[in-house]
């Protein structure tokens, strides 16, 4: 396949992902067997994807890991807050206090880590 065609390919597959999880959110009770099946090959497709990612980027690991991780936890807080925003997501939940709690300590370290360079 020539790279323009799994860049494609790549595209299409982010917007139909994206597509998913809307009607997911939007859609009520699904069947559990289905639901299984489609969650055990996203997470196929996702620890393939992460292998790619891991062999392009096996000269600095540590540093790539720490990158990947953080960049994640940033957009599963962005989509959490755009949630919260539009009325789709309470606050009410003991998770969301627990939430608040981690996410205050954390933003006190990176700021003390920014703040002092390191």
């Amino acid at each position: 396949m020539a790279e323009s065609s799994r860049t494609t390919a790549l595209n299409r597959m982010h917007v139909a992902v994206k597509e998913l999880s809307e009607q997911l959110d939007a859609a009520g009770q699904l069947p559990h067997e289905s639901v299984a099946d489609l969650k055990s090959a996203v997470d196929d497709v996702r620890l393939r994807l992460w292998g790619v990612l891991m062999a392009a980027n096996t000269q600095d690991y540590q540093e790539f890991s720490e990158a990947f991780r953080l960049r994640r936890a940033a957009e599963i807080l962005k989509g959490i807050l755009t949630d919260v925003e539009a009325g789709r997501l309470g606050l009410v939940h003991k998770e969301a206090a627990e939430l608040g709690i981690v996410a205050r300590e954390l933003g006190r370290r990176i700021t003390a880590s920014h703040s002092t360079g390191g």
